[in-house]
């Protein structure tokens, strides 16, 4: 008994010290403001809304000259609806708006200027009936457009109107909600504006003119397609002269920032970034910028038959990011694939889709099995064994008192119990009270239940081992030999049952690390004695021989075929038998 106790104790103990030795879990530092960027970013969006021409001017008397002339404002805006509805300020596509007549004049008037410059005199001294008399307008073209993160155009439609700063008698309510043809695009959710607190911290997404240094050669053209973003805080809640109420912040903040979100920490905004406070000196003062609260915005959004929900394509998204920052990343690649099946033109997905599928080829993948399970697992385990010990404890304890007892028949002459008898021991013939069954023990006969047959069963299940064998498994189905694409040379052998070909090594056996390949591409094996192949509902598709013939569903192979993976041809290999 002291052994078991003892036993039980010692193994109650290493249980106790394997299980904090277990890895715990944990998340990889993530900070706010990295979480606010990547979740924000995709729906934030450039507006490009102008005119611009060339008008020859040519007095009596003196030889014609071309100026070219334009007058295009940039802007920001952000997605409210996946089905393409953006907000933005007024001011930003008031050229659009106002339509051809007043850009032509904007135009003309970027002339007078031009000319005056080359005079050295105030354009408002010059005389523009004379200037427009003999001026003629050759070309003109007007821009309204969307630019998305990824590069991408789409001309825009107004869909409703507020009024632009400076403008009318509804002053901040500079707010206007355009649209572009799109869908399941990622959207940013509007806050209740009323909610907002002095000193409240804030973030502003956009792309300010400032910024824009490619023209100076000191960064690439693509760096236009980057937002910027600045935080800061709610330094004044004002008025507009209509008593329309506005925001004020200290984010940093300058041309080309309107229009833009201001997000509070839940990553909601709160309103669009609207105009600057006035210049001292003649200079800008950074700090002290305006906003239009998201309540305002949401009367237009109403106006424009929009909706501000979030779609499919912002769940996936935020699910892959928060598996992929977790180092989840085999559960991260579908999110982000399906991300950019419902809108190809995310701007990140593409490169968070090469970077997991990197950190998991680098090992550095956690193990998505939960460590509770395991933990419940030793619990139960050790219960059971506690449990064992109790009872086989108890049934030693029940023998060893039955052992000791003496029955009520012996009077202490030494008669034998049942218990093995002490005449075994000599070879003096059995007590005729002995019982001669151990003589009889060494041939028993088989019961009258066992049937005859029942005696031979080694020989036969040897034989049905034999005769069970799979022959298929000493049939040569050939091999397939990889001819181009990442495993260009290397050949497998075809198997009966079949191998799976993919990019995830988790559900595939012959894995081609490659995007356009599907995570269960195809199967090869064998059908009816004949070599098949089964496309698995693979997004590139599967060809033979001719990468512009049908795609195959499924097709048995004969030697020297040729099996093309994807329409862009990742990979191909050969049939050799």
């Amino acid at each position: 008994m002291r052994r078991l106790l003892f036993v039980a104790t010692g193994a109650f103990l290493v249980a106790a010290t394997l299980l904090p030795t277990q890895r715990a879990f944990v998340v990889h530092a993530v900070s706010d403001g990295e979480r606010l960027a990547m979740y924000s970013k995709p729906s934030v969006v450039r507006i490009v809304d102008g005119a611009a021409g060339q008008i020859l001017f040519q007095p009596p008397g003196y030889q014609g000259q071309v100026f070219n002339v334009s007058t295009i404002a940039l802007g920001s805006g952000f997605f409210i609806s996946s089905n393409g509805y953006i907000a933005t300020n007024a001011h930003v596509v008031s050229t659009t708006r106002d339509g051809e007549d007043k850009a032509k004049q904007a135009l003309f008037w970027q002339l007078v200027q031009q000319i005056a410059q080359q005079l050295g005199k105030d354009p408002r001294s010059l005389n523009h009936s004379f200037i427009d008399q003999h001026s003629q307008l050759q070309s003109f073209q007007l821009f309204h457009h969307v630019i998305i993160p990824d590069g991408s155009a789409f001309p825009f439609e107004i869909k409703s109107y507020g009024a632009p700063t400076g403008e009318g008698n509804d002053q901040g309510k500079d707010v206007a909600v355009i649209k572009i043809e799109v869908k399941n695009a990622p959207i940013l959710k509007l806050a209740d504006s009323d909610r907002v607190q002095l000193q409240d911290h804030v973030t502003v997404i956009g792309y300010p003119g400032a910024a824009d240094t490619f023209n100076s050669g000191l960064l690439s053209s693509r760096s236009a397609l980057e937002a910027t973003i600045n935080d800061g805080k709610i330094s004044a809640k004002k008025q507009a002269t209509s008593g329309a109420p506005i925001l004020q912040t200290s984010t940093p903040a300058t041309h080309g920032n309107s229009g833009g979100p201001v997000l509070n920490d839940a990553n909601e905004v709160i309103g669009l970034l609207t105009f600057r406070g006035d210049t001292v000196n003649g200079q800008e003062v950074s700090g002290f910028s305006f906003i239009v609260p998201s309540n305002t915005v949401m009367e237009y959004v109403k106006s424009a038959g929009a909706s501000n929900t979030e779609g499919p394509t912002d769940t996936a998204w935020r699910e892959g990011l928060d598996y992929y920052w977790n180092a989840y990343y085999s559960s991260a690649i579908p999110k982000f694939e399906e991300v950019k099946r419902l809108f190809p033109q995310h701007s990140e997905v593409d490169r968070l889709v090469q970077s997991s599928q990197q950190l998991k080829a680098e090992g550095k993948e956690k193990s998505s099995f939960p460590f509770w399970i395991v933990a419940a697992i030793v619990g139960v385990l050790f219960f059971i064994l506690i449990l064992l010990i109790i009872i086989v404890a108890a049934i030693l304890i029940a023998r060893r008192r039955r052992k000791g007892k003496i029955p009520s028949g012996d009077k202490g002459h030494g008669v034998p119990t049942p218990a093995p008898s002490p005449a075994a021991h000599f070879p003096s013939p059995a007590p005729s009270y002995a019982k001669p069954a151990p003589q009889k023990a060494a041939t028993p006969s088989p019961p009258a239940h066992v049937l005859a047959g029942d005696q031979g069963m080694t020989v036969d299940l040897s034989r049905t081992v034999a005769i069970t064998a799979d022959g298929d498994s000493f049939n040569n189905y050939g091999a397939i030999k990889f001819v181009s694409g990442p495993l260009s040379g290397q050949q497998f052998q075809i198997k009966a049952d079949g191998d799976f070909i993919g990019r995830d090594g988790g559900s595939s056996q012959i894995v081609i690390g490659d995007p356009r390949i599907s995570k269960r591409h195809l199967w090869i094996g064998v059908k009816g004695g004949r070599v098949v192949i089964t496309d698995q509902n693979s997004r590139n598709g599967t060809f033979v021989n001719d990468p512009k013939s049908q795609r195959v569903t499924e097709t048995s192979l004969n030697a020297g075929d040729v099996v093309i993976l994807g329409e862009s041809d990742v990979a191909r290999f050969e049939y050799v038998h």
